[in-house]
């Protein structure tokens, strides 16, 4: 064969891989819209909408099973299940056909779930922040090796503002996320204003006692400031979403959470105002506000399987600011007494992360200052630097690789057989 159609050959086939490459690019994207909507009397819908029809429709995420409870399809035909194989929760159509859309008419009171955020905190002035990563849903499974993208809306009565990180509007509001994004979506009557002196957007529920709204305003510039001389600093203006609301089974508590530059704190149970005379509420408050805000200049670097990284250097760099403060040493003292009962005791993967992590993250510290002066707190900087310049996440062998550069081998690969040790399914 001449050289002339052999080239023209092979011509041809780089232009079909190119095609088919273009073609899979274009096509491996399947993409999802996800509107919300909140009615004048508060009542709270989602639908779905599908490129192609679907067997069935997989959520993202499935810290538990509440959405059977607590979603109610509009239309009979469908129902909402948990695969036996997967401990997933799906939506089908009881005939077992497919199809393009779906909606729900949704519960939007608090329920805490200890694996995941909650997917509403509502507001005594009757505002609502919802969060949308609970609200994604996999066209068929979510183990495809398509990327899914979603379309989120949100309307509700122009009386409402719609507020996101950067973005607000009265009525309605669009923006896009990636299946492993996840933003709250504040809905309610407060307006967007400017940002406090230390650059915080706020959105603080009226119900808390003004004693604890004060200590916000008081306390978290001081704390931004300590992370601020420790860590790098913040790129975006953080949100500061406080919310409270009333349980009627007798629980009661706090959970927070960080979301990219979102920071949500939410208080559960019986009146506030009783609670804020309690002993050491203001040292637990400190301890809850300080952990959160360490995990905003965590700069949302968290391993998923080992959780004490960042749950545990949270835990010490709370720690670590109440005794910048001088804050009362009796409470200190107990908080670390209690991390070490539970660390040798428990059987709860959740309180490992805390516990065992708070005790790791201070043997860390200690071995590191003994070279350089600001511990763990060095290691962090180098590690969300490092991970951000990688472009990498969720790395422990990163962690373990700069812990042996600040330290030695040999201490990095004892702990990391320490945490081996208490964390077999690791």
């Amino acid at each position: 064969m001449h050289k002339k159609p052999v080239l023209l050959i092979l011509l041809g086939c780089a232009i079909g891989i190119w095609l088919a490459a273009a073609w899979l690019k274009e096509n491996s994207v399947a993409n999802v819209v996800v509107a919300m909507s909140r009615t004048a009397d508060n009542e709270w819908f989602v639908s779905y909408k599908f490129d192609e029809p679907v067997q069935r429709a997989t959520f993202v995420r499935n810290s538990d099973h509440s959405r059977i409870k607590r979603w109610q399809p509009l239309e009979p035909d469908y129902y909402l299940a948990i695969d036996s194989e997967t401990d997933q929760e799906y939506i089908a159509r009881v005939d077992g056909n497919s199809f393009n859309s779906v909606a729900f008419q949704l519960t939007p009171s608090y329920v805490m779930l200890r694996k995941d955020y909650a997917p509403f905190a509502p507001f005594s002035d009757g505002g609502v922040g919802w969060f949308s990563g609970r609200f994604k849903v996999c066209p068929e499974s979510c183990s495809s090796a398509l990327r899914f993208t979603y379309d989120f809306s949100m309307q509700a009565p122009l009386s409402d503002y719609i507020r996101l990180p950067g973005e607000s509007a009265r009525g309605e509001l669009q923006w896009r996320e990636e299946a492993s994004d996840g933003v709250v979506v504040y809905v309610g009557p407060q307006a967007p204003r400017e940002a406090l002196d230390d650059g915080l957007q706020t959105i603080i529920d009226p119900i808390l006692p003004d004693s604890l709204k004060q200590r916000l305003a008081r306390d978290v510039p001081p704390m931004k400031a300590f992370f601020n001389q420790r860590l790098p600093l913040l790129e975006q203006q953080p949100m500061l979403l406080a919310s409270f609301s009333p349980t009627d089974n007798g629980r009661f508590g706090y959970q927070g959470g960080v979301i990219g530059n979102q920071m949500m704190l939410h208080w559960y149970g019986h009146s506030m105002a009783e609670r804020a005379t309690a002993p050491y509420f203001v040292e637990d408050t400190l301890w809850f506000v300080a952990h959160e805000i360490a995990h905003l200049y965590q700069g949302g670097q968290f391993t998923t399987d080992q959780a004490w990284i960042h749950e545990g250097a949270a835990e010490f760099m709370a720690l670590s600011y109440l005794r910048s403060i001088y804050a009362n040493g009796i409470y200190l003292q107990h908080r670390v007494r209690s991390a070490e009962e539970k660390c040798a005791s428990t059987s709860d993967p959740i309180e490992i992360h805390y516990a065992c992590g708070l005790l790791w993250a201070q043997q860390i510290d200690d071995r590191i200052r003994q070279q350089y002066p600001h511990g763990l707190y060095f290691l962090w900087f180098t590690y969300v630097n490092e991970l951000a310049t990688q472009g990498r996440r969720d790395s422990a062998d990163l962690y373990f690789e700069l812990l042996a550069q600040l330290t030695d081998e040999v201490f990095a690969q004892q702990l990391r057989a320490q945490v081996a040790a208490r964390y077999p399914q690791l």
